[in-house]
């Protein structure tokens, strides 16, 4: 999701034209679903149990991914906005699950040692998941890109990002090299999408597989609550 953060500005800056104001109004549908989706996460936990809670969050945030994927330079912007949605959804109901069971599991004086590792986790997944999805990125981008006949002074900046390979083709006034440079991120961010997809598939199989089941879940809340009152 940082990676997707951190991206999609830029493929509505570099891609789509737009100014930076109109590109962080394009990640609201992210936010969106993040909140569509924590609110009810607690309720659903309580019918389905957290197993199943978290692993649905991943299978819908992989699904959206999976959609988001295959985005073109010219999509629709309803159709962008409802992949990201989807994605926030998926996030939100899986995170908020997950992050609460973490902390309904352990007893009450170390919680904020549970809580601390959370934070810990979130702090490592960020810039970790940003460098991953980056370098997919940059690296399908700049194997992708046209530069023949270009200059070497130009055909590394263009390799660059996609601004200085807009920038570059602006300067050689060069719609060919624009296309190129506008397909090739394109390209290089639905691998990534993809990519993302596959690690949020792997995190549902290890939410069914590892987190327990609402009898186990629940067991530890009473044990601790018949201590206390002991």
């Amino acid at each position: 999701m940082i990676g997707m953060v951190f991206t999609l500005p830029q493929y509505s800056q570099g891609v789509l034209g737009l100014n930076p104001q109109g590109a962080g109004v394009r990640l609201l549908p992210i936010i969106l679903g993040l909140v569509v989706g924590a609110v009810p996460a607690d309720r659903i936990a309580q019918r389905v149990g957290v197993k199943v809670t978290v692993a649905l969050g991943f299978v819908i945030t992989a699904a959206g991914l999976i959609v988001g994927a295959s985005t073109a330079v010219d999509s629709n912007t309803w159709f962008v906005a409802g992949w990201m949605a989807a994605v926030g959804l998926g996030m939100g109901i899986g995170f908020a699950t997950a992050a609460s069971a973490a902390l309904k599991t352990v007893p009450s004086e170390k919680s904020g040692v549970a809580s601390a590792l959370i934070q810990a986790m979130q702090k490592v997944g960020a810039p970790l998941g940003s460098a991953i999805f980056g370098s997919v990125l940059v690296t399908v981008y700049q194997s992708s890109l046209s530069l023949g006949g270009l200059p070497p002074a130009a055909a590394e900046a263009a390799k660059r990002s996609v601004f200085a390979g807009v920038a570059v083709a602006g300067k050689l006034h060069s719609p060919a090299l624009l296309e190129s440079v506008r397909h090739s991120f394109v390209q290089g961010m639905d691998t990534a999408l993809v990519l993302s997809a596959g690690i949020a598939a792997l995190a549902a199989l290890a939410a069914l597989i590892f987190l327990p089941g609402r009898d186990a879940a629940a067991a530890p809340a009473e044990q601790g609550a018949v201590e206390r009152v002991a």
